[in-house]
């Protein structure tokens, strides 16, 4: 019997990764807008005293016209550094706005810091990243390419700085997750996207109330992405581009990455049911194949794992390809290692994880 849900799991599995390699290739992709709007990037930072320096660079070095954008920077109640650096900027941006967040009754934590510098941007197009990440100099030119007008929300692809089989598994882990999630867009059923990575119009933020009126969630750009395209005003993408490719900091600690997945967990279970069911077939694909070899099956679970494991190559391979990062490729098995332990624990430290605590705060 458990040799059987092996095999009809597995199958799924791979019927489940075709379904995305279809996806990836049915991109839905505009970049055809020759306008160049006014935008603004707005980025919240909480003690990013280490951080953001390079990431206010690279926000600064963009091939778009400099009279074309601004940076605001919400300094989220820092007790380090973070506001001195940010204030040394001012001075050689002339567009460049920072301020410290105030307290709201209605929001908490990010979502207070990245609403009030939503309300003080002045652009239609509204580009945010995180104080840990670096943008490339094409970010904002080629993702206001792809505002044409129909167009509302836009999701971006975030790999991380890896130098180490550590870091190496976490990129890895992005692109995968990431590269789902752009492939689901495509097919019209968009699940989830990343906050450091995302863009949208202030119109359409404005038209589902923002952060006020969107239900509270401690990944708050799911959310968001969600809200506005359930208003079916608004056409949506998430391409896989290398210009518009954000690099963030990996997590340099296990619990630091713990706590990095129990707070996406948490705000995964707003997930679609369709989510859900790719969640299920990961955990019961991994967790079989784990019991038959447990059991001494070793040649059904070791033929299902190598199955899995080509079919996990070609997929990352595929939107790896697409952002001219193969070299990645280099961390699959320890990808595939810890791929493996988080999908069959991260129920558990949803469930019986306790409060999510991040940048030093609970929810």
């Amino acid at each position: 019997m458990l040799e059987l849900n092996l095999q009809i799991f597995i199958i799924l599995y791979v019927i489940q990764v075709v379904i995305f390699l279809i996806g990836l290739y049915r991109i839905r992709d505009h970049g055809t807008n020759d306008q160049v709007p006014f935008v603004s990037v707005v980025i919240a930072a909480r003690n990013e005293e280490q951080n953001i320096a390079d990431c206010l660079e690279s926000v600064l070095q963009q091939t778009y016209p400099k009279d074309k954008f601004e940076v605001i920077l919400v300094n989220d109640n820092s007790t380090d550094r973070t506001g001195e650096i940010c204030q040394s900027f001012v001075r050689r941006f002339e567009n460049f706005i920072t301020f410290v967040a105030q307290e709201d009754p209605m929001l908490r934590g990010k979502t207070n810091a990245l609403n009030q510098g939503i309300e003080k941007a002045r652009g239609e197009i509204i580009l945010i990243t995180d104080a840990d990440c670096t943008v490339p100099p094409t970010w904002i030119e080629h993702t206001a390419k792809r505002y044409t007008p129909s167009v509302g929300i836009v999701g971006g692809m975030t790999l991380q700085k890896a130098s180490s089989n550590f870091e190496g598994m976490q990129s890895l882990d992005w692109a995968y997750l990431l590269g789902l999630a752009s492939a689901t867009v495509s097919m019209h059923n968009p699940l989830s996207t990343i906050g450091n990575n995302l863009s949208f119009r202030k119109s359409a933020y404005g038209e589902v109330g923002g952060y006020k009126k969107i239900p509270f969630s401690v990944t708050e750009d799911f959310m968001l992405f969600q809200s506005i395209v359930k208003t079916r005003k608004w056409d949506y993408l998430y391409p896989i581009d290398p210009n518009v490719l954000v690099l963030s900091k990996p997590c340099q600690t296990l619990k630091e990455l713990v706590r990095q997945k129990h707070r996406w967990g948490k705000g995964g279970l707003d997930m679609k049911l369709s989510g859900f069911l790719i969640m299920v077939i990961g955990f019961s694909t991994h967790g079989f194949t784990l019991f038959t070899f447990l059991l001494g099956n070793f040649v059904y679970a070791l033929t299902a794992l190598f199955i899995k494991l080509i079919a996990d190559y070609v997929f990352l391979f595929k939107v790896l390809q697409r952002l001219k990062r193969t070299d990645l490729l280099k961390y699959f098995y320890w990808f595939e290692l810890y791929y493996t332990i988080y999908i069959l624990l991260l129920p558990f430290v949803v469930f019986f994880g306790g409060k999510v605590v991040w940048k030093g705060r609970s929810y």
